[in-house]
């Protein structure tokens, strides 16, 4: 027998505040600052190291760059990101709409930045343990940037599935260690138990168990974890299932809990998913990486039950053009880059959308009663950087 799912404690605007007064508190304030001035800063290095400056005498693609460079022929869409970084936050590089694509020019030859890095390093080991696990990710895409682009070309898609095991250690400090990234398991955690009534959870993407983790600690500080009438976790990679069952058998062995293999790509009940089987679909920074966004939302629609709910803990991007610090390590992978079917309404980019195109692609997928938590407009005017939301909608 399933619990009643609809749960009357959610308070909007409680979250809001809790999202800018604990959440979002000054040192993760402080440490967003510091990591969006440390991508410039690489991105700088990486310009410096790959001459841009005499590729971009002249106004050029970011495809006429890649081919120069002898890069794959996706890695573009990396290029494309990082000159339009630089040239939406540096004065190293000016952006103009070409015919087909925005075309580069160098502006000014950019002074070693190794100097401020060092200062950006001091300042952010300086608020605690952690925070450094943001730079080491940067650090690691700056020096993988041409053996991922050029010379191995699933090098990342083996880092971020597990498959390469000399660095799974870096894979889960950069989604658990850093707590601007373990932030979005907080936030899920905490929006699930408020609207939470209690059955059966289906997580998908659940990867190094940011999610499963932070949630079973909020229900068992309320002395809510017998909500959980059935767990299932699911992801793509075999490492981070056995990884994850390992560390949740010992710390939670009274919670029912089953772990399974699922492509968020393909019809779940092809999957031994049931269709009207869970109450709650739960994800943490993965459902951005649907291929067929809308398609695998529907997917989820199929699986709850009527009246059931999903609860998607997402990066969101300020605009299309948007590019997180993180992606210059993730744009390596190419299924990252290239995986997305774009929509010019409400998925233009590749993987993080824009806030306001969850709406659309959740009511497009069926669900109704789509909402965004916590409420931008009220975080964004203490917290500028603000980089994270929940999206919740019901079947």
């Amino acid at each position: 027998m399933t619990v009643a799912f609809e749960s009357t404690r959610f308070d909007s605007t409680a979250f809001t505040r809790w999202c800018g007064e604990a959440l979002y508190n000054r040192v993760i304030r402080q440490g967003a600052e510091l990591l969006e001035r440390a991508c410039d800063l690489q991105l700088t290095h990486l310009y410096r190291q790959l001459d841009f400056g005499g590729l971009l005498a002249e106004p050029r693609t970011a495809h006429e760059i890649s081919q120069a460079l002898g890069f794959e022929a996706s890695a573009w869409l990396a290029l494309e990101a990082m000159l339009g970084r630089l040239a939406e936050r540096t004065g190293v590089v000016a952006s103009r709409n070409g015919a087909s694509a925005p075309q580069f020019r160098a502006v000014a030859e950019p002074a070693d930045p190794a100097p401020e890095f060092a200062l950006v390093r001091r300042a952010m080991a300086e608020l605690g343990p952690g925070y450094s696990a943001a730079l080491e990710f940067l650090d690691f895409g700056s020096a993988k940037f041409v053996t991922a682009l050029r010379d191995d070309l699933e090098f990342m898609d083996r880092v971020l599935s597990g498959r390469d095991p000399e660095q799974c250690a870096l894979w889960f400090r950069a989604t658990n260690a850093d707590p601007m990234q373990d932030l979005h398991g907080r936030m899920g955690a905490r929006a699930v138990a408020d609207l939470f009534g209690g059955g059966a959870v289906l997580e998908i993407g659940g990867g190094t168990g940011n999610g499963i983790r932070h949630l079973f600690g909020e229900l068992a500080a309320r002395d809510a974890l017998d909500r959980v009438q059935h767990y299932l976790f699911t992801d793509v990679s075999p490492r981070f299932i056995l990884d994850t069952r390992r560390e949740i058998r010992e710390t939670y062995p009274g919670v029912p809990c089953d772990w399974r293999y699922l492509d968020i790509n393909r019809p779940f009940a092809a999957q031994n998913v049931k269709p009207e089987g869970v109450d709650l679909i739960y994800a943490v920074n993965a459902a951005h990486v649907a291929k067929d966004l809308v398609g695998a939302l529907r997917e989820c629609y199929k699986a709850l039950r009527p009246g059931g709910r999903v609860v998607f803990a997402e990066r969101v991007r300020k605009h299309a053009g948007d590019m997180a610090p993180r992606e210059l390590t993730l744009n390596l992978s190419r299924y990252h880059r290239t995986a997305a079917i774009r929509n010019p309404v409400y998925r233009p980019a590749h993987a993080y959308l824009v806030a306001s195109h969850w709406p659309i692609v959740l009511e497009q997928a069926g669900f109704r009663a789509p909402e965004l938590h916590p409420d931008l407009a009220v975080t964004r005017g203490a917290f500028p950087a603000h980089y994270a939301a929940v999206m919740t909608a019901v079947r």
